[in-house]
């Protein structure tokens, strides 16, 4: 777990961090009853049960797969972020997604972690420019067939 110090307190950016946020600024998050699984230096995992995001097939709804994918890459940066003191708010910017099998059970997010180049660049955009941002990549498992592959662009600037 990675904890920063705030007003003389450890603070833990880990998965209950990560759900309070989800649950409190991303409404759908909690119909579609999303749960973080893991969240730490090594991995970005989000899930949730088929049946409140089934379509009339009776396997995941794609826009559930493409939400549960925007959310797994919005929480990397919003923790990203967070771990490092930097006030800024992130949001999509640009998305492709591609659906290779249908999900007939619970939906399991992970995130690709970005490179080391790539996270440097983002920082160091942030704090030159206010603003940066970051290509992500998400898998979207049920077991162990990969389901779906999401690419975004993920835009963050700094609040003032």
């Amino acid at each position: 777990m990675h904890r920063v110090e705030r007003e003389g307190r450890p603070v833990d950016y880990g998965a209950e961090y990560l759900q309070q946020r989800i649950d409190r600024e991303i409404m759908l998050a909690k119909p579609m009853g999303v749960i973080v699984e893991a969240a730490d230096e090594m991995s970005m995992i989000l899930r949730a049960p088929l049946a409140p995001n089934a379509n009339h097939k009776g396997t995941a709804f794609g826009g559930s797969l493409y939400a549960l994918a925007v959310l797994t890459g919005w929480a990397w940066v919003t923790r990203f972020l967070a771990t490092r003191a930097m006030d800024a708010d992130a949001v999509i910017q640009e998305s492709n997604m591609r659906f290779l099998a249908p999900v007939h059970g619970e939906m399991r997010a992970a995130i690709e972690m970005p490179a080391a180049g790539d996270t440097d660049k983002f920082c160091k955009m942030l704090l030159r420019a206010d603003r940066g941002r970051i290509r992500l990549s998400v898998n979207i498992h049920q077991g162990t067939t990969r389901a779906a592959i999401f690419d975004g662009l993920f835009a963050a600037a700094m609040r003032h």
